[in-house]
């Protein structure tokens, strides 16, 4: 093992797994046999993601492959290939566009210019807790502003489904258990929109690779990262910076989306459009079922293992949702797609203000 490398470990996210089959073999099988009982031929597609499908987003794709299947009786084949083996994260937006896949896996934030628009949930830290109610916000934001889908659409790809993850944490190498205890520290995240926010709390924000937070913990180079709490407990970064402050008012306000080639959709038949209609349904319910027990058991296994969890009072989440610098944050963005080419970016950020107070009871 490489010094400084993240230890594999079996995290309480693989319980989960234990009602989702595998399909790493399957995927041998279905690009080798595509043909249905009676001779008809299956419609296979291949499908492009930057995550293994044993933790929280391999769960919530495996779901919705598993139930494409079915509720098509077996018409659609995806062959996932996973952990970026044909693509790395940031090549599939692209990728799909181009054809490398016919379907792929999307990370809004990789993609700060291309999907400008999308990026405006990044401006609203404060966001419902309920897995339920968070996709009611990004299913909604999808059909009730065209504009998202119509930025997605200039890049030749189509949302078919979307998931969430975890909300947001800082991991620590210092003993941090409040707001306050941010001010100095030298803070990781991957949005610019948070970067802004963790400077306007006194901490000096900075970007490091994904792939180097663990290393970065180990040799003190920063002393904190600031993202999903599965995503920490998955990279182990809670066992070099066991100090664990945990935001759940602090809703991860970024759909993770799979997409399709646009082309490809056409090209799909009208019952086989309503098989996507029906998985969507259907993966999004049974993986909310497993949800919040991946969560209570993700907080129990750093518990467990003697690492030191916080959870944020109300007060500090509104503190940190109130800074002066969501605001300043919005006039940016607003400025910046102006420049884009976008007509009015205000509506935008009005339409989704208002689906999110409306699922906080606002």
């Amino acid at each position: 093992m490489t010094q400084g490398a993240p230890r594999m470990r079996t995290t309480p996210i693989h319980i989960a797994m234990r009602s989702v089959r595998s399909i790493g073999a399957a995927a041998a099988l279905m690009a080798s046999a595509t043909l249905l009982p009676g001779g008809a031929e299956a419609t296979t597609l291949t499908f492009a993601t930057n995550t293994a499908p044993n933790n929280l987003r391999g769960i919530a794709e495996t779901i919705f492959i598993e139930e494409l299947a079915a509720q098509s009786n077996g018409e659609i084949e995806v062959v996932p290939y996973w952990g970026s083996s044909l693509m790395d994260g940031r090549e599939i937006l692209g990728g799909v566009r181009d054809g490398v896949a016919d379907m792929g896996f999307v990370n809004i934030n990789y993609y700060p210019n291309r999907l400008l628009l999308n990026s405006s949930f990044m401006l609203f830290p404060r966001g419902p807790v309920s897995y339920e109610d968070r996709m009611t916000v990004f299913r909604s934001a999808y059909s009730d502003i065209p504009d998202l889908a119509d930025e997605l659409s200039e890049e030749g790809v189509k949302v078919v489904y979307l998931y969430g993850v975890m909300p947001f944490a800082g991991t620590f190498t210092k003993d941090v258990s409040s707001l306050e205890g941010f001010d100095g520290l030298r803070i990781r995240a991957s949005s610019r929109w948070y970067l802004n926010l963790l400077d306007a709390v006194g901490a000096t924000p900075v970007s490091v690779p994904w792939s180097e937070c663990y290393q970065a913990l180990q040799t003190g180079a920063i002393d904190s990262v600031f993202t999903n709490l599965d995503g920490i407990h998955r990279a182990s970064l809670d066992e070099v910076a066991p100090n664990v402050f945990i935001m759940n008012q602090l809703w991860l306000p970024t759909p993770f989306l799979i997409t399709i080639n646009e082309a490809k959709w056409e090209g799909l038949s009208d019952a086989e459009k309503d098989a996507f209609a029906k998985a969507w349904d259907s993966a999004e319910k049974k993986f909310a079922e497993k949800y919040g027990a991946m969560f209570d058991e993700v907080v129990k296994a750093q518990k467990d293992a003697g690492y030191k969890v916080t959870f944020a009072t109300d007060e500090e989440a509104d503190a940190f949702a109130n800074l002066p610098q969501v605001a300043a944050n919005r006039e940016t963005w607003i400025s910046e797609a102006k420049d884009a080419g976008a007509t009015d970016p205000e509506a935008t950020l009005e339409k989704l203000k208002g689906l999110i107070s409306a699922s906080l009871g606002n």
